[in-house]
């Protein structure tokens, strides 16, 4: 008797390597982690659980996913989002950011020529100086 096992024994092999190659191919295009995973099938965190056993894998999926990243990154479009959070400064992106600020600028400004920026004045209502307040009230206050 041999030690292989018999036919139909044990869990089916659910991530081998062509399945992993197409998830790696997915990620480098610029799909996210688990989008990948379900387009392939698989549930979400077995590339996880052996980008944990697997170094070769690990590495192959951590240039996979800068790769995908930078896909992704250029498939958005030149704006006021890209200009603040990816620190895009081509002029389009400058034009936006600096239009988008403007904007912004001018619906802030209420009529009357009060910006919010501006201090409020104190109210005087209430006990004068030199005056407490009564103790009910700082015992509520505290």
């Amino acid at each position: 008797m041999t030690n292989t096992p018999r036919r139909g024994r044990g869990r089916p092999t659910v991530f081998d390597e062509p399945v992993r190659t197409q998830y790696l191919d997915l990620i480098r295009h610029g799909a996210r982690l688990g989008d990948a995973a379900t387009q392939l099938g698989i549930n979400r965190v077995v590339p996880a659980r052996y980008s944990k056993t697997d170094r070769e894998f690990a590495a192959a999926l951590a240039e996979a996913r800068k790769l995908g990243a930078k896909v992704r990154r250029e498939d958005l479009p030149h704006d006021e989002y890209r200009y603040n959070i990816l620190k895009c400064r081509c002029p389009k992106c400058t034009r936006a950011a600096a239009r988008g600020r403007a904007d912004r600028r001018t619906a802030e400004d209420p009529p009357g020529g009060q910006a919010p920026a501006d201090v409020h004045p104190i109210r005087l209502e209430g006990p004068g100086v030199g005056e407490s307040l009564p103790s009910f009230l700082l015992a509520r206050a505290s």
